[in-house]
This record gives C-alpha cells, sequence and structure tokens, in this order.
C-alpha cells in the first residue's frame, strides 16, 4: 500500500516538473501562449472592408474567434481596436461574412478577433 501512494506521489511531482518545464521553454522563447482557441493553419482568400473598399488577402490560420491575414496590400486607415466587416472565402459555394476587431498590425499581416464564433470546415 505504500509503495502505490508513493509512486502516486512521484508521478505527481514528475507532471508537475514538467508542466512548469514546458512553461519554463515558452518564457525563454519569448512567446506565452494568450489565446483561448488553438489556432488551425489554413490559406483562405478574404476580404476586408474599410470604409467603402475591399483589400483582397489571405489567411495564415484561423480559430473558433480569431484569424490571421497576410494582406495583398498594406491598407492605410488600418486601426488597431478598430472593427471592420471581414468575408471569409471558405470553398467554392462556402463565404462567411463576419465583424472583427484588429488585435495586431505590422505590415501587411493582420491578427483579427471575431465578435461571432467560427464554423471551422
Amino acid at each position: 500500500m505504500e509503495d502505490d501512494l508513493t509512486r502516486r506521489k512521484t508521478e505527481r511531482r514528475k507532471k508537475g516538473k514538467a508542466a512548469t518545464r514546458d512553461r519554463d521553454n515558452r518564457q525563454e522563447a519569448g512567446t506565452i501562449e494568450r489565446r483561448v482557441h488553438p489556432r488551425v493553419p489554413v490559406s483562405w482568400p478574404v476580404r476586408l472592408w474599410i470604409d467603402d473598399a475591399s483589400v483582397a488577402g489571405r489567411t495564415v490560420d484561423v480559430s473558433a474567434q480569431g484569424l490571421c491575414v497576410v494582406l495583398s496590400a498594406r491598407a492605410a486607415h488600418i486601426d488597431i481596436g478598430a472593427w471592420y466587416r471581414v468575408d471569409i472565402i471558405m470553398g467554392p459555394k462556402h463565404e462567411v461574412t463576419v465583424n472583427a476587431e484588429v488585435r495586431y498590425l505590422a505590415d501587411a499581416v493582420v491578427g483579427l478577433r471575431t465578435k461571432q464564433r467560427l464554423k471551422l470546415v
């Protein structure tokens, strides 16, 4: 009986050390994952609507409530924290329009968080 208890405690300590090691490795790499939903790499065409004009782009990855998009050209009037309409073309007969907030912006790369949950196909 003591052996069983000792073994379980040792297993818990090992798991705890592994989790701490993983967290330390992520911090050393300079990245801490803050996303609630995991991202999936996909390449779908998108249209980001700014005022009455659209800018074409392509997704790099998506999650249930976010997407990373590379635009064909850097749009001058995109602001972090602003909301824009985004058309996501997932297939020949599957297009979704969502409202998304700009959370990240660098050159032609835009990180967006959607108000609605995306149904990933």
